[in-house]
């Protein structure tokens, strides 16, 4: 077996462990597991390409920091943990905004679009109330926070509908998986504490990752892309 599908596949089983001992509190597992997701995937990605992208490798180290920081469960780690995932977010955003096209608008289309940026909406009015009692920055930092959830997941959705080609696919993937895993955090973390809200939250988190590699991987121009 190749280094890069070894890789791989200890991506898949340290994602799957940490996912699981962090919601049944294996802690030992947990901080064995964690710090390795990312390296795992950089090797993989490192394995098949030539040319690495600076968006995917920033993208993996802020996610690493983000992550490194969830270990030491803070007081309020939202608040530390903002920051890191809010560069990640920007990260797709410009991604998507670079494989953006004139859009052929039909009926059909514009619908759909509209659905989704009602429903993007929806979601961002419901998450923001929770805290808008809280005192402080916080409420206008998850507003923030927020609106970069709803560019990256409209602008896939709209890059989607325009060409859905495999790379487009990968990066809808990318941006949904870290919407329900955001908004499933909020809700564990809020207002419903169900173990299978952190197992999903922890789980498409790290789809997220390996789906943006996929994209890059996978796209007409992977060379390209910066």
């Amino acid at each position: 077996m190749k280094i890069d599908k070894i890789a791989l596949a200890f991506f898949v089983v340290f994602s799957i462990m940490a996912s699981l001992s962090r919601a049944m509190e294996w802690n030992g597992i947990l901080l064995f597991c964690k710090p390795l997701i990312i390296p795992s995937l950089a090797f993989y990605y490192l394995g098949n390409t030539q040319k690495v992208s600076r968006s995917v490798a920033l993208f993996l180290i802020v996610c690493f920091v983000g992550d490194a920081i969830a270990l030491f469960n803070f007081e309020q780690e939202i608040l530390y943990l903002l920051a890191p995932f809010f560069i990640g977010n920007l990260i797709i955003v410009r991604l998507a905004l670079r494989e953006s096209k004139r859009f052929y608008w039909d009926t059909i289309n514009a619908i759909s679009l509209a659905l989704v940026l009602l429903f993007l909406g929806y979601l961002w009015i419901t998450v923001v109330s929770f805290f808008w009692e809280e005192k402080g920055m916080l409420p206008y930092a998850i507003a923030i926070f927020g609106l970069t959830l709803v560019a990256m997941n409209g602008l896939t959705a709209y890059n989607g509908l325009y060409s859905m080609q495999l790379s487009n696919l990968f990066l809808l993937i990318t941006s949904v998986s870290i919407l329900v895993s955001q908004v499933f955090y909020v809700l564990y973390t809020i207002k419903i504490n169900l173990v299978v809200l952190d197992v999903l939250h922890h789980l498409c988190h790290y789809l997220s990752y390996i789906a943006l590699v996929l994209f890059v991987l996978n796209h007409p121009k992977s060379k390209e892309i910066k």
